[in-house]
């Protein structure tokens, strides 16, 4: 049990780091919003390892080659749009505007975040339904309960940092998918 307690965590890390950059980027999100968006995030990284653990390990060793450089490309979308945003506004002369996070970037954060946990579910296919299905709850539930941590900190650094917030979410957005491909090509 301690052993999913500590996987969670560390699937959870992704999906925080991009919580915190939503609530930097978008300063006056509603609450209500912010408990949707880390209950995706949360629902996503239980969906991952069920849909693992359901294809089996008949497809593992292809899906274990392409889920980091999806992750990758997704992130790296993402971040690369809100740099660039910034920068066109800078050099048109508009002040940088609160940006509002819409649903099909809040779906794409979801999957991109939580697609390395979908190599997980293979892990656990030894394991009995209930006990694998017990397993991926406590992956999302943790995920969620981090997610919404790390909105409400961000929250606070995106109110410090002002009109650099943009930007280091975009870089974060870029390390994010960084740090899960480059473990699979080393």
């Amino acid at each position: 049990m301690w052993e999913t307690v500590f996987l969670a965590i560390g699937l959870a890390m992704d999906a925080s780091c991009v919580s915190m950059t939503n609530a930097m980027t978008e300063k006056n999100m509603r609450p209500i919003k912010a408990v949707l968006i880390t209950l995706l995030f949360g629902i996503f990284q239980m969906l991952m390892p069920l849909i693992g653990y359901l294809i089996g390990s008949a497809f593992s060793k292809q899906l274990l080659a392409l889920i980091p450089l999806i992750a990758l490309i997704l992130l790296s979308i993402l971040g690369l749009k809100s740099i660039i945003e910034v920068i066109v506004n800078k050099k048109k002369g508009k002040e940088i505007q609160e940006k509002k996070i819409g649903i099909g970037e809040i779906f794409i954060q979801a999957v991109a975040t939580s697609i390395d946990a979908l190599s997980i579910g293979v892990l656990f296919i030894a394991d009995n339904i209930t006990s694998a299905l017990l397993s991926f709850g406590i992956i999302g539930i943790i995920t969620w309960a981090l997610s919404l941590i790390a909105f409400f900190i961000g929250k606070k650094f995106g109110k410090i940092m002002k009109n650099a917030a943009p930007i280091i979410g975009g870089i974060v957005l870029i390390l994010v998918g960084l740090k899960i491909f480059i473990p699979s090509v080393i």
